[in-house]
C-alpha cells in the first residue's frame, strides 16, 4: 500500500493507507483525491498532541493504557465567607465547619444546629494552630465560636475557604502530610488557624480548608484584621507554592506527572519566550518542541469566570426569559387552537353549502344541520363540541362517499389517442 507523509512542524508523521477498496472503473485522479482525503482523515485521528501517547501504540493498547494512567490536576480556589451574602442570606462559619468535618455543631449566637453526620465521604480532618494559639482552639466548635464573637458587623468577613485538589498518584497518608506541610509553610507561619478536612480519597481526593481572618494574639484573636492577606498577589503566590510542592513530592515518589498554576495563555507566552531563547542559542530541536507546545496551547480555550453578582443576575434573567418564553408559547398555542376551531367551523359551513349546490342534500336536512350546528356553537365545553363536530364531519363525508353520482351527463373519452376526439355522448 502507498504511504503518504504530512508535515507536523518540521517533523513528518507518516500515515499508512489501509482498506481503500476502490472501483476498478474509477479514474486515476478520483482515486488520488479519495486517497488524499482518507489519508488526511486518518492523520487527523492519529496525529499525536504534546504529552500524548506515542503513535506506535495501537488503538486497543492505547485505550488500555489511558485507563491505567492517573493524571495530576491543579485546582486551588479561595473564597471569603461573609456573614450575609449579596442575596441577603445569612451564613455562619459553624455551618461550613460542620459540613467540611461531617460533624454536628451548634452556633451559640443564633442557636442553630448543623448536622452533617450522615455523609460518609470523610477521610480525615484536623486543626493546625500557630504557637501562640490557646489549646482550647483544637475544639472545632470553640474555635469558630470565638471567630463569630470577634466579628461585630452584620456583613463582616468570617473566614477564608480554600478548596484544593489532591494528587491521585499519592495515597491518603501522603496527601495528608503534603497538605499539612503546605498549610504550615504558607498560612500557619503568618498567624492563621487552619481547619482542614479531606474528602473522597479513593475517587476524587480533595481538601476543604478554613482559615481565620485575624491573627492569634494573647490567647485570642487580634482586634484588627490582617488586610494584607486579601491581596490578590498573595493568592497567586499561594497557588504557585502549591504547584511547586506537589511537583516536588511527585518527583520524590517516582512519578513524572507535573501540575502548574499558570493559565493556558500564560503557558503559551512562556513557551514562545523560551523558544526564542532556544533559537538564539542554536538549539533547533528544543525550539521546535516549544513551538509545537505553543500551537497546542493556542487551541485550548480559557475558562471564563464570572463574578458572583453577575452569575446570579444572569441566572435570574435566564429564569425570567424562560418564563416569558413559556407564556408566549402558551398564548401562541391558545391562538392556534382558536384559529383551528374557527377554520373547522367555516369548513363545515362551506361543506354544507357545497352539498346544497350539488343537490345531494335536501333543504330540510341542511336547515336542520345548520340549527344543530348553531346549538353546538353555544356549548361551553370544548371537548364535547369538538367531538360533535368530528362526528358530524365524519357522517357527512361518509354520506358523500356512499352516494351515487347525480350528474346527468357522464363524459367519456376515446381510448385511441390518434383518433380525433368525438363529442360527448348524451
Amino acid at each position: 500500500m502507498p504511504a503518504y507523509t504530512f508535515p507536523f512542524g518540521e517533523r513528518a508523521v507518516s500515515a499508512r493507507l489501509e482498506g481503500f477498496a476502490l472501483v476498478a472503473s474509477q479514474p486515476a485522479e478520483a482515486y488520488q483525491r479519495t486517497a488524499r482525503r482518507k489519508a488526511s482523515q486518518r492523520f487527523a485521528k492519529v496525529a499525536p498532541a504534546p504529552h500524548a501517547l506515542p503513535s506506535s501504540v495501537c488503538g486497543h493498547e492505547k485505550e488500555k493504557r489511558k485507563r491505567r494512567i492517573t493524571m495530576a490536576i491543579f485546582h486551588l480556589s479561595f473564597k471569603v465567607l461573609t456573614r450575609t451574602t449579596k442575596t441577603g442570606k445569612s451564613k455562619s462559619s459553624l455551618y461550613l465547619a460542620a459540613y467540611n468535618s461531617r460533624e454536628k455543631l451548634k452556633d451559640e449566637l443564633t442557636g442553630l444546629t448543623f448536622d452533617y453526620t450522615k455523609k460518609n465521604d470523610l477521610y480525615k480532618s484536623g486543626i493546625i494552630l500557630p504557637e501562640d494559639a490557646p489549646t482550647r482552639f483544637y475544639d472545632r466548635a470553640t474555635l469558630w465560636g470565638e471567630v463569630e464573637k470577634s466579628e461585630k458587623r452584620k456583613d463582616s468577613q468570617i473566614c477564608r475557604h480554600a478548596i484544593i485538589a489532591l494528587p491521585a498518584e499519592l495515597n491518603g497518608e501522603q496527601n495528608e502530610e503534603l497538605l499539612k506541610k503546605y498549610l504550615k509553610n504558607n498560612f500557619i507561619k503568618l498567624g492563621m488557624c487552619a481547619d482542614y478536612a479531606i474528602h473522597d480519597i479513593n475517587n476524587k481526593p480533595h481538601a476543604h480548608v478554613m482559615l481565620t481572618m485575624r491573627k492569634c494574639e494573647n490567647g485570642g484573636f487580634s482586634k484588627k484584621k490582617a488586610r494584607e492577606w486579601n491581596d490578590p498577589k498573595l493568592a497567586e503566590v499561594w497557588r504557585r507554592q502549591w504547584s511547586v510542592l506537589v511537583n516536588k513530592t511527585l518527583k520524590e515518589n517516582g512519578n513524572k506527572n507535573t501540575i502548574t498554576h499558570l493559565s493556558f495563555l500564560r503557558q503559551k507566552e512562556l513557551a514562545i519566550a523560551k523558544a526564542r531563547e532556544a533559537l538564539e542559542n542554536n538549539d533547533i530541536k528544543k525550539a521546535e518542541e516549544l513551538t509545537t507546545l505553543a500551537k497546542h496551547l493556542a487551541t485550548k480555550k480559557p475558562v471564563k469566570r464570572k463574578p458572583t453578582a453577575k452569575y446570579l443576575k444572569d441566572k435570574a434573567r435566564k429564569k425570567n426569559k424562560n418564563h416569558e418564553l413559556r407564556e408566549r408559547l402558551r398564548q401562541q398555542q391558545k391562538q392556534k387552537e382558536e384559529t383551528n376551531k374557527r377554520e373547522s367551523k367555516l369548513n363545515l359551513i362551506f361543506k354544507n353549502l357545497i352539498l346544497r349546490f350539488k343537490g345531494s342534500k335536501k333543504t330540510e336536512t341542511t336547515k336542520m344541520t345548520e340549527a344543530d350546528f348553531l346549538k353546538n356553537m353555544k356549548t361551553d365545553e370544548k371537548e364535547a363540541e369538538d367531538l360533535e363536530l368530528n362526528k358530524y364531519i365524519d357522517k357527512e363525508l361518509e354520506n358523500e362517499l356512499n352516494k351515487k353520482n347525480d350528474i346527468t351527463h357522464t363524459p367519456t373519452r376515446d381510448r385511441i389517442r390518434n383518433r380525433t376526439q368525438k363529442s360527448y355522448k348524451s
